[in-house]
């Protein structure tokens, strides 16, 4: 039972609807479920007020001092290196305390890289004590390292899981310490997000009757089926195991007609692409409403304003015009502005512009071709032919195979020239893919 007026209870009472209203009477862990089923929040909605929610559940159980008596791995960590320039201050997030001991310490980077293991090994540790979920970063590393004898468990603390994947893996010292930098950025990266979701929480409110839904997680959901489960990936590649689900299934039931019809020009085929792209591009939608909400601009007009030179009230077919020259990725775009959208840095539309241009810029290509690889590569397509027509999403998407001859044959050059390189890329994910790509001119790519 929570404390009247306590953390728990201003934790819970900012979520009250018309179909949820906070019961002080039943367990946290309890009543924190079945906010999270009333709300009908998906997986990534489901960590980021989790971790909010611990917080707060620790603060309760420990009024004095917050944290520093549930964090007992991270506190012994800091308090070592507590001297006459440093105090460890159990209230900031672990990160931003790491980086004020490094710089109380004036470490340099092999002595910044040397302790940053020991505290990621602290935070890991203590997520697993918490009984945390896994974070989507650390759940990306793992999945690309299953196998046959390894299938990552959502369930278990993270730090066993990649003792036994190493375990089972038997690698050498080379390639584990490699493999052990990639876990580390992994749990970082969570953590990271972690710090800055609990921080953001009291000014990120939702309104009476909003229901925050991960359309994407809740769509794939709904598809779970014999042979595939969702859990909690990157949307386009959960559809892509969806699709090879799928794929077995109709060739099962058509033998009979696979000489004269194939799965991807079939009616379940094409029906299931267009409803998954179709849920993306409501996202997409929904991401440039907040945008206008925030600017008074028309959704053409923001995305003018992201990649265009001060050319921001222009009318569509003009924007049609700028935005011909812009290679970027639909999903890379996404991932670019859903978070800071949901806790905008300023009301100001001229300013937001001027803060997130750099993002903008980030994502994109500098030509049509580099774009289509990367997007073959990762598996980030979004199809010309699915989007709408009159839609603003089909300003920024670009014929690349139709238009493009020879593209497959661009592909298999490039993978022969990048060889190792590319390989080791695709380990690490589509950040790794993309840095590569930007990293000097291709032979493979420059002649188009």
């Amino acid at each position: 039972m929570s404390t009247p007026n306590g953390p728990l209870q201003e934790f819970f009472s900012q979520f009250n609807f018309q179909r949820y209203t906070y019961n002080p009477h039943k367990p946290p862990l309890e009543e924190f479920e079945r906010l999270c089923q009333e709300r009908q929040w998906g997986p990534s909605k489901i960590r980021k007020h989790k971790a909010a929610f611990l917080l707060v559940f620790e603060r309760e159980q420990d009024p004095r001092g917050g944290l520093a008596a549930s964090n007992v791995l991270l506190q012994e960590f800091f308090s070592q290196f507590n001297f006459q320039g440093y105090t460890h201050d159990s209230h900031k997030p672990p990160l931003e305390e790491f980086k004020r001991l490094c710089q109380a310490r004036k470490w340099g980077p092999s002595k910044i890289r040397k302790h940053e293991t020991a505290f990621l090994h602290a935070i890991g540790s203590e997520q697993d004590l918490r009984g945390g979920l896994a974070g989507p970063n650390v759940i990306e590393f793992f999945r690309k390292y299953e196998y046959q004898r390894f299938t990552y468990d959502l369930d278990a603390p993270i730090q066993s899981e990649f003792q036994r994947l190493v375990g089972l893996r038997g690698w050498g010292k080379a390639n584990l310490s490699k493999v052990t930098r990639r876990f580390n950025r992994a749990v970082a990266l969570d953590a990271r997000e972690q710090s800055v979701y609990s921080a953001s929480e009291s000014t990120d409110p939702e309104g009476p009757g909003m229901q925050e839904v991960d359309l994407l997680a809740d769509w794939l959901k709904k598809q779970e089926c014999r042979g595939y489960r969702y859990q909690g990936g990157l949307p386009e590649l959960e559809f892509k195991k969806l699709v090879d689900v799928k794929r077995k299934e109709w060739k099962q039931a058509h033998r009979e007609l696979e000489h004269c019809l194939s799965w991807k020009h079939s009616l379940e085929f094409e029906s299931l692409r267009i409803k998954f792209y179709g849920v993306v591009e409501k996202v997409f939608n929904i991401l440039l409403d907040r945008f206008c909400q925030i600017t008074g601009f028309t959704p053409w007009q923001v995305l003018v304003g992201l990649y265009g030179e001060g050319q921001e009230s222009v009318g569509k077919n003009a924007a049609k015009t700028i935005l011909k020259k812009v290679f970027v990725n639909i999903f890379d775009f996404l991932d670019a502005f859903q978070e800071i959208l949901k806790n905008p840095p300023t009301t100001d539309r001229q300013e937001l512009l001027r803060l997130l241009k750099p993002r903008a810029i980030e994502v994109q290509f500098p030509n049509k071709m580099m774009l289509g690889v990367y997007s073959a590569l990762t598996n980030r397509v979004f199809p010309v032919s699915v989007a709408k027509a009159d839609g603003t999403l089909a300003l920024l998407l670009n014929f690349i195979k139709r238009v493009l001859k020879g593209f497959g044959g661009v592909m298999r050059r490039f993978k022969k020239e990048a060889g190792d390189e590319l390989r080791a890329a695709k380990k690490e994910g589509r950040v790794a893919i993309r840095s590569l790509l930007l990293s000097r001119e291709w032979d493979s790519l420059s002649h188009l």
